[in-house]
């Protein structure tokens, strides 16, 4: 899943993957460079005819991201900040001598080819749902003019299949450097599946290895405090009855994530991650994102 939601989504976008590559493809048109989003090759999946497309033309791209500011405010920004932070983070592990990049629901995420020449020699492994994964690759053979054979698309069934023992059969060695990229999926899991993920995780031999993801606060979920743009998240969702589900006791990241076997590398909270990623040219800053959670890159901690 991602933060964009189905469901009263003024996008009307056919998936949360959709409605977040819409986001994306709207945020690479900013006319400043320095807030701009990285993802030039997020319009190239939105395709046929649906609203969401709209996003990706410069003519109706204005209209759409007001009505997204107005129904769930800092949803369009985060986006923004989303995508850098999780591209720097790959790019710096990949400096390192990363030998594994695993996209966990990779949705229409575009890193393997937009930064391909920083993952020359990585192995790369994408895993979501057949129907989902079937949609992408249909849309890379049309932006590519063939299917990339360097990129292991992995099927799997989330809530039937086995994460470690699919992504062991495609391939994967847990010994390995490797990157889990996992975005906009933890806060919509019940605690026992987030804690399943990130536990296998904290499991890998490698200390080098490490996940970069985003969670809720908790009490952005319970509604015990209020954040930008949480109850208006908490009440598109209730409406289609995708709830929020798990989120992290703010202040207790490092406890929380030593629960499962890892140790935070980079905490990015709300405030950070506007004054970082959205600061225009000329030093102001442009719209508050999400204000209810944090980016987070955690490392594998084994014994």
């Amino acid at each position: 899943m991602a933060l964009g939601e189905r469901g009263g989504n003024p996008l009307a976008a056919r998936s949360t993957a959709e409605a977040a590559c819409a986001m994306r493809a709207a945020g690479a048109l900013e006319a400043d460079p320095a807030v701009r989003n990285p993802d030039e090759m997020a319009a190239g999946f939105l395709a046929g005819f649906n609203v969401s497309t709209l996003a990706k033309y410069r003519l109706t791209r204005a209209p759409i991201v007001r009505a997204v500011g107005r129904i769930t405010p800092g949803a369009y920004t985060y986006e923004i900040v989303r995508t850098k932070f999780i591209d720097e983070v790959l790019l710096v592990e990949a400096a390192a001598g990363l030998e594994e990049l695993v996209l966990l629901g990779a949705g229409f995420d575009s890193r393997p080819y937009r930064l391909a020449d920083a993952l020359e020699g990585v192995r790369v492994f994408e895993v979501d749902h057949p129907q989902s994964q079937a949609s992408k690759r249909a849309h890379l053979r049309r932006i590519l003019g063939d299917e990339p054979q360097d990129v292991d698309f992995v099927a799997i069934d989330f809530n039937r299949d086995e994460l470690e023992t699919t992504l062991a059969k495609a391939g994967h060695e847990r010994s390995a450097h490797t990157l889990f990229v996992w975005s906009g999926v933890s806060m919509y899991l019940p605690e026992a599946a987030v804690a399943s993920v990130l536990g296998w995780i904290g499991e890998h031999e490698n200390p080098r290895t490490s996940v970069v993801f985003d969670a809720c606060w908790a009490g952005a979920i319970d509604g015990s405090r209020e954040y930008h743009g949480a109850a208006e998240l908490r009440a598109r969702v209730a409406k289609m009855d995708e709830p929020l589900r798990w989120g992290m006791p703010e202040g207790e990241v490092e406890g929380t994530l030593a629960r499962f076997g890892l140790r935070a590398e980079k905490v990015l909270g709300a405030d950070e991650g506007r004054s970082t990623y959205l600061r225009r040219s000329d030093g102001t800053l442009h719209d508050r994102p999400y204000g209810f959670g944090a980016l987070i890159h955690a490392r594998a901690a084994p014994a």
